[in-house]
């Protein structure tokens, strides 16, 4: 199986939905770009719109998340972190996260992540509330 990139648009592989709570993530698009009954992963692309987020959540799974374009945050526990092309990212079990797309231009995350997993659990919008919450940079 091959799936031929155009701008990291993948048109042989549907766009589909983020997820169906409304008022948890904004401009977020999704693409399954891999996964199979007989592998043990899924590999998934997320593409945050500028301004968009994914929800703010924890979940027994671990994963693995590449950023393949445009730069953004993650927050991880109760850290923003600054994130660009080419970073990657280690979320561990349980662990409270959110990616978010402050800047202008599209955000575009590569995830690994096991294909049979827990459902995430939602922890409330950190978006709209991050005041309190330090911002890290690690470059």
């Amino acid at each position: 199986m091959i799936h031929k990139s155009n701008n990291k648009t993948w048109p042989t592989v549907d766009l589909t939905t983020y997820k169906n709570e409304p008022g948890t993530w904004q401009d977020v698009s999704r693409r399954v770009l891999f996964s199979s009954p007989d592998s043990l992963f899924e590999t998934r692309y997320f593409e945050l719109a500028p301004e968009g987020y994914s929800s703010h959540e924890h979940h027994q799974h671990e994963h693995c998340v590449v950023v393949m374009r445009g730069e953004g945050e993650v927050l991880l526990d109760n850290d923003w972190h600054s994130v660009s092309e080419g970073d990657v990212i280690h979320v561990s079990p349980h662990q409270p996260h959110q990616f978010r797309n402050p800047s202008g231009e599209p955000f575009g995350i590569l995830c690994i992540v096991n294909r049979e997993r827990d459902v995430p659990q939602p922890l409330g919008n950190q978006q709209e509330s991050d005041t309190s919450i330090p911002r890290t940079s690690e470059k």
